[in-house]
């Protein structure tokens, strides 16, 4: 095998994962391909999170099955969090599939590859009692300005909607002397914002050492212009963690903070460990503390036994705390969760309609927020090329928007100050501020 192609779907964790399995494959001598078409080697790294993960698997996995007929020698992988769940039916179901492996396994994907090329196949789940392997130093990193770092895989908290735990088990941590050796060598080689990644990143400790320690430690790094830390679990979300915020120049004033509804009852069915009344106080507090600040959540809507009144009570969260950015969606059973067993109680139109409600809610507060930047001054970070049209570039603000501009402009290292000159849905479009003063 000499070229391989990575299908990625899923968070930030996944992304990241993809660029660890690319890098321990580039060890072995093999290149990207442009296609999985074309690739000796195709593995699915996938996500459970929401509905029909595993059929939109299969349905990919079957499109496969022809290409390996023309190819026979083609090896496919399925890897991520379909792969712990299913496991060994991906074989009954697929038997054209070479490779199983769940997403603490990574460090074995070079041995796996040589078990399915000698034996025909091969399999590789993780129990919560294995320990994990962080490979450092071999991920093959997306071009541009930005690189996460894993600084903790797993989930102890026991949300009864959410197979995370099932799939990426108990909670490990990688040590802080590690962390921050890796993230001095990637602002040595030229990335200028650092994003630290955990399924509940913020619960992360090391001996005396807790997140917002972590935090301050990796701000003193020499090179670290933007710092971010994804996904926070609101419980977790401690005073120090929050004055670190505000008080530590490199990090953003931007957090995703993950509500999930904005019902007492449905969060105490849900076992998220907090209260409206709680998260709105810290979503308040960051506010008041830090210029600018951006907050975006997760939200689902027709959770079992979720009521009209209760959805309100979610529309009306949103607008209290007038969100940057959500990203909603309909509730899935999730085999094996404990809310799977309670039935999906909510009729499938009933949910689609709130779904719609909560978006149209959400969407004309973005287009407000958006439309009162127009005359502002941002620095931006420049990452790539913009999907408006050919002859614009995008980047990101500190506080997390998109702003397009001409890909003309030049920038210092990346960074440009850009003048917001027009809003759209879900993005902004600047031009060269000249010299003034970035906001």
């Amino acid at each position: 095998m000499t070229t391989y192609f990575i299908e990625t779907w899923g968070c930030q964790m996944n992304v990241h994962d993809s660029e660890k399995m690319a890098g321990l494959l580039a060890q072995q001598g093999m290149e990207p391909a442009g296609s999985a078409d074309e690739a000796d080697l195709v593995l699915l790294n996938t996500c459970s999170v929401r509905e029909k993960a595993a059929a939109k698997v299969f349905n990919r996995l079957g499109k496969l099955r022809q290409v390996k007929r023309a190819r026979p020698g083609m090896v496919i992988g399925v890897c991520g969090c379909v792969a712990q769940v299913e496991g060994e039916s991906i074989f009954r179901r697929a038997p054209w599939v070479d490779l199983v492996m769940g997403p603490r396994n990574l460090g074995q994907l070079g041995d796996l590859l040589v078990q399915a090329r000698r034996d025909g196949r091969s399999l590789s789940l993780a129990r919560d009692d294995d320990p994990i392997v962080f490979p450092t130093g071999t991920a093959a990193r997306a071009a541009g300005p930005k690189a996460y770092v894993t600084v903790m895989e797993g989930c102890n908290k026991k949300c009864s909607f959410c197979i995370v735990p099932y799939t990426r088990g108990r909670e490990v941590y990688r040590s802080a002397a590690a962390i921050v050796a890796e993230v001095a060598g990637l602002t040595g080689a030229g990335y200028t914002e650092i994003e630290l990644l955990g399924q509940n990143v913020n619960a992360w400790h090391d001996g005396a050492d807790d997140f917002a320690g972590l935090l301050h430690q990796v701000d003193r790094l020499p090179g670290v212009a933007r710092l971010r830390f994804t996904t926070s679990h609101p419980g977790h979300l401690t005073r120090p963690i929050m004055e670190a915020m505000r008080d530590l120049p490199s990090i953003c004033n931007h957090l995703h903070l993950p509500a999930q509804s904005g019902s007492d009852a449905i969060l105490r069915a849900m076992r998220r460990g907090y209260t409206r009344a709680k998260y709105l106080a810290k979503a308040a507090w960051l506010r008041r503390a830090i210029p600018g600040m951006s907050l975006s959540t997760d939200l689902i809507v027709g959770y079992p036994g979720e009521t009209e009144e209760e959805f309100g009570d979610t529309l009306a969260l949103v607008e209290a705390a007038q969100f940057d950015q959500i990203y909603a969606f309909a509730y899935s059973p999730r085999p094996g969760t404990p809310a799977s067993a309670a039935g999906d109680t909510v009729a499938e139109e009933t949910k689609n309609d709130r779904l719609r409600r909560l978006l149209a809610t959400h969407d004309r507060i973005q287009k407000r927020l958006n439309e009162a930047l127009v005359g502002r001054t941002f620095e931006v970070l420049a990452d790539g090329s913009s999907r408006l049209d050919a002859g614009m570039a995008r980047g990101r603000t500190r506080c997390n928007r998109i702003v397009h501009f001409p890909a003309t402009v030049p920038t210092r290292g990346g960074f440009l100050d850009l003048r917001i000159v027009r809003a759209h849905a879900h993005s902004l479009t600047g031009e060269p501020a000249g010299s003034a003063p970035a906001a």
